[in-house]
């Protein structure tokens, strides 16, 4: 929410930020949310603040977050004060933000982390807070802010952990809620290292497939719209490194592989007031929007997924190295391939001929180590000063396997 109360921050004016975007694809969506959401408050001709619990955006910076969604072509999730604010308050929000944004708004969230309300030194709701609590005070706002802007979506639970809390909202839909959401951090910060970002999270398996099921059982869709390596702002020396670029690109190709609808990947500013290590775009020491190492993870996927909606089986023998592959396409034909390679110490070879394809190009994700923080390219290049990327390198790749070297990865094209 601060990021959008930032005068210029989110502008067409900032040409940086918008061609950023613009690399990721013509379509997506922005989520303005976050903690700072439940200490933001909306004033249409007030004065705007961008503090971490102070935050107020007016009528003006709601206008230049309009300017900006148009000039990438994007969507928006916004979110509410369910925390702190009133009712009242959040019916005229969300009036404001539905005018402004029209078509752009993807979707409506009521607060964030809400299963974490009775939590903290400072708590927003008294203990304990249980989902029944929860269901009973969203359909309250629901059902007022729903006479104000008829026909208005929203995204729920945005939890910060509890799968739980998702299948109960899944399973109690009468059609208030269009986008089942939640959130993942890899681990705290203080507890975050290195292995954790080359490995898998043993955990993470079982809630995807909760996630997928809940999401196929009712027919709603269902996001990953908060999400990074370690929570707190990322560790630093890992999270702002090379391999946390290998591990975003890895991270968005799983959800994917498990029905998730989108990921919003944290950005910028934190609930802390820092600019977080594993921010995909950040700030330079001269002010300039600029790409971080987990930017180029995001732009692999982008180019992997380009016209490729599905996530279809494969079969590969990694023969014990540390090493995934994705194949996607559309109509269940394979159009492109990624490989991840995070072992440490080998090398692997993969044949487009294992997927019944005679020739394509790939385009190589590769820094000079994996603790490396400048120096990464994709497809031997990098964002330039103006915040675009172009290939410059696309590698043939025909009869032979194509070698992809420990710590880095590929992402295979091919014709149709």
């Amino acid at each position: 929410m601060s990021s959008v109360a930032t005068a210029g921050l989110l502008s067409p004016e900032n040409h940086r930020y918008v061609e950023l975007i613009r690399n990721l694809g013509r379509k997506g969506v922005l989520r303005v949310g976050g903690i700072v959401a439940d200490y933001t408050r909306y004033e249409p001709r007030g004065t705007a603040k961008a503090e971490r619990q102070n935050t107020v955006i007016t009528s003006v910076e709601l206008g230049q977050f309009n300017a900006f969604l148009e000039a990438i072509g994007w969507r928006a999730i916004w979110s509410v004060n369910f925390a702190q604010g009133s009712l009242e308050d959040a019916v005229a929000e969300a009036r404001a933000v539905a005018k402004v944004l029209g078509p752009r708004l993807l979707a409506l969230e009521l607060g964030n982390e809400v299963e974490n309300y009775s939590h903290g030194d400072k708590p927003f709701r008294a203990h304990p807070y249980p989902y029944e609590a929860y269901r009973k005070q969203y359909s309250e706002w629901h059902a007022a802010i729903v006479k104000a802007v008829p026909g208005i979506r929203f995204a729920a639970p945005d939890t910060a952990s509890s799968i739980t809390w998702v299948e109960d909202m899944a399973r109690d839909a009468k059609g208030d809620v269009q986008l089942l959401t939640t959130h993942y951090y890899r681990e705290y910060q203080q507890r975050g290292t290195a292995e954790q970002l080359v490995y898998p999270d043993p955990r993470l398996k079982d809630a995807l497939v909760r996630l997928r099921t809940a999401s196929e059982q009712s027919g709603i869709p269902w996001r990953m719209c908060e999400t990074n390596s370690f929570s707190g702002g990322g560790r630093p020396g890992i999270s702002d490194t090379f391999l946390g670029a290998l591990w975003t690109l890895d991270f968005m190709l799983l959800l994917a592989t498990y029905g998730c609808s989108g990921v919003n990947m944290e950005t910028g500013v934190n609930q802390l007031g820092f600019i977080s290590s594993y921010s995909p775009i950040g700030v330079d020491d001269k002010g300039r929007t600029i790409a971080g190492p987990s930017y180029y993870g995001m732009l692999a996927f982008a180019v992997a997924a380009a016209g490729c909606p599905e996530v279809l089986p494969v079969e590969f023998d990694a023969q014990g190295a540390n090493v995934t592959v994705y194949v996607l396409g559309a109509g269940g034909k394979a159009r492109s391939a990624v490989v991840v390679n995070r072992d440490q110490m080998r090398d692997v070879r993969l044949s487009l001929k294992e997927l019944g394809v005679k020739k394509g190009f790939g385009l190589r994700l590769a820094a000079a180590t994996a603790d490396s923080k400048t120096g990464i390219t994709f497809g031997g290049s990098a964002v330039d000063e103006g915040g675009r990327w172009e290939a410059l390198s696309r590698e043939p790749v025909a009869g032979e396997p194509t070698t992809v070297t420990r710590m880095s990865a590929v992402v295979l094209r091919w014709d149709r």
